[in-house]
């Protein structure tokens, strides 16, 4: 999806399929998600790197979502 984003022409043929208006998104809002875009799939990535390597030898980490709770917390705190 993110390759959409990128060519402008593409964007444009893809905004046309889904009826959107040419003047209706404007530069910065597809700047914007690139970047969101962007840090969800680092998260989603890192995520399952996390839990892909603790889950056998940490019980503490038994699940995806605790995966993403650990990377979230250990990415915005001093860590876990």
């Amino acid at each position: 999806f993110q390759r959409v984003l990128t060519d402008e022409t593409t964007y444009m043929k893809f905004e046309m399929a889904l009826g959107i208006k040419k003047n209706d998104v404007r530069p910065y809002q597809l700047q914007l998600a690139r970047v969101l875009i962007s840090i969800f799939t680092l998260v989603s990535v890192s995520t399952g790197l996390i839990y892909s390597a603790e889950h056998d030898v940490n019980p503490a980490i038994p699940d995806y979502f605790t995966a993403l709770y650990f990377g979230l917390t250990t990415l915005t705190t001093v860590g876990f």
